[in-house]
């Protein structure tokens, strides 16, 4: 029976109450948040990104969390054991890294007249300087990429569970200095965005 697999959690932590059919599968002190099901390669549903997302988010309110891309799956209990084990260690520290640390989306955009088809090189400066002001205050940043809206500048920053507000209120100080620059803030989100995991053998 093949698994689909939700995120890499510590086994020791407080666990949330899962949904019917989810279950934690352990190794030494790691757990898979598994589902069991005969899964197929085949195009993710919305309805997939909503359950994954919710079960992710979930695990996020009691501890950290190590999300796995939407519609990860493997072809049984062993194959999934033998991956955990292989990558144990990078599992570990990954897990160790993101504790007690959220993520945040930081969106800028121009409010001028015409900016749909891009940010005036003025406004890409100072979006480029906002971003770098703001890396300050985080452990980690990671600049979002998206051809749908040239006209916007995305950032990840992994953040302090901790100093949120104080990030919060730095965007705030940003927003007040820079009106010429929209600048909105999502989150605090699993840490999506710093999680990288390898597949192979």
């Amino acid at each position: 029976m093949s698994l689909r697999v939700y995120a890499i959690v510590m086994q020791d932590s407080q666990a949330p109450k899962l949904p019917e059919g989810v279950r934690m599968q352990p190794l030494r002190e790691l757990a898979a948040v598994t589902e069991e099901g005969d899964y197929t390669p085949r195009d993710v549903e919305n309805s997939d990104i909503q359950r994954h997302f919710e079960i992710v988010e979930g695990l996020f309110d009691k501890d950290a969390v190590l999300p796995t891309p939407v519609g990860t799956i493997f072809r049984s209990l062993e194959v999934l054991q033998r991956w955990m084990d292989l990558h144990y260690v990078a599992l570990s520290d990954a897990l160790a890294w993101v504790h007690d640390r959220v993520a945040a989306r930081v969106h800028m955009s121009s409010t001028e007249a015409g900016a749909e088809s891009g940010m005036s090189p003025d406004d890409a400066a100072v979006a480029t300087e906002v971003a770098r002001s703001l890396r300050r205050r985080a452990v980690a940043s990671v600049p979002l990429r998206s051809e749908q809206q040239p006209n916007m500048v995305s950032t990840a920053y992994l953040v302090e569970r901790e100093l949120w507000q104080e990030f919060a209120d730095a965007i705030a100080d940003e927003q007040e200095r820079h009106q010429p620059l929209k600048i909105a803030l999502t989150g605090p989100w699993p840490p999506y965005d710093f999680v990288r995991l390898q597949f192979g053998a």
